[in-house]
């Protein structure tokens, strides 16, 4: 009955959407700032709370993060961060992917159809290894500095489970719990072939990936039970980008819009297979 209700309900699972921290006072602050100044001021609030980022870091420490599926070493700092994030950003091997060296590479990979571990029963597809179909054979690209900031930052909030990073467990409580039943993350024991966080760089954008898994209890819950369902969630954020053209380099940038900060929340029932009744 679940499954067939979220089949039914596809399209709106697929697309939650979830506004921007500093539109819900999520840092502490009064809700509703649109403006760009309003934004910048929340982030630069909540990265500046010593007590916010540690654990920001602490559960950052307990993902995989990949950049284009190169995977990012632990920080121990918001500047240790930034440092690993310019190191891959900067890399030759992502810049052979934002220009044209790398498009045999992506016709390759294409022919093989991967599958990440949150494929549900709909097929949530793993992003490409590389950073799509958008190139340029005569561009040079060059991460701006202050983009490398963003993107930290944006990654400190993603990954906190206390602010906007516990919003896929509320939401899947609210829609799928209840007095019966328990939802709780999942904790797998084995390994994880893909990053937890995905971050894919294009020319046009930086896209923000945050996967997660959730087990639905029947309740009490004993430590032998079996969970009654999962559900994975991915978390989606887009940052747009811009470009400066400087002699032979294009600079990419944030490029600040009226969607700058949302988020999409897609939830899928996990694969199950139908085993027929006799």
């Amino acid at each position: 009955l679940v499954l067939t209700e979220c089949r039914r309900e596809r399209e709106s699972l697929d697309n939650i959407a979830l506004p921007p921290p500093w539109k819900e006072g999520v840092f502490g602050m009064a809700g509703g700032g649109d403006t760009k100044g309003d934004a910048e001021a929340a982030i630069k609030q909540y990265c500046s709370d010593p007590a916010l980022v540690k654990q920001a870091l602490r559960d950052l420490r307990r993902e995989v993060i990949t950049v284009n599926g190169q995977i990012l070493p632990p920080a121990h700092s918001h500047m240790e961060l930034a440092e690993h994030l310019g190191q891959i950003l900067n890399s030759k091997k992502l810049m052979l992917s934002l220009s044209g060296g790398s498009m045999m590479l992506r016709r390759k990979s294409s022919r093989k159809k991967r599958t990440s571990n949150y494929t549900s029963d709909f097929g949530l597809e793993l992003e490409s290894d590389f950073s799509g179909t958008e190139s340029d054979a005569s561009l040079t690209g060059k991460i701006d500095v202050g983009l490398v900031d963003v993107l930290a930052r944006r990654l400190l909030i993603a990954a906190s489970r206390t602010g906007t990073g516990g919003d896929a467990y509320f939401i899947v409580r609210d829609l799928f719990g209840g007095e019966d039943v328990e939802v709780v993350p999942h904790h797998s024991s084995g390994k994880v072939s893909q990053g937890t966080i995905e971050i894919i760089v294009k020319m046009s954008s930086v896209i923000i990936k945050s996967h997660a898994k959730f087990d639905i209890f029947p309740k009490p819950i004993v430590s032998d039970s079996d969970a009654l369902i999962q559900f994975h969630a991915t978390t989606t954020e887009t940052v747009t980008l811009q470009h400066s053209r400087e002699a032979s380099f294009t600079t990419l940038k944030e490029k600040i819009t009226n969607m700058t900060g949302w988020r999409t929340l897609a939830i899928r029932p996990g694969m199950y297979t139908r085993i027929p009744l006799h």
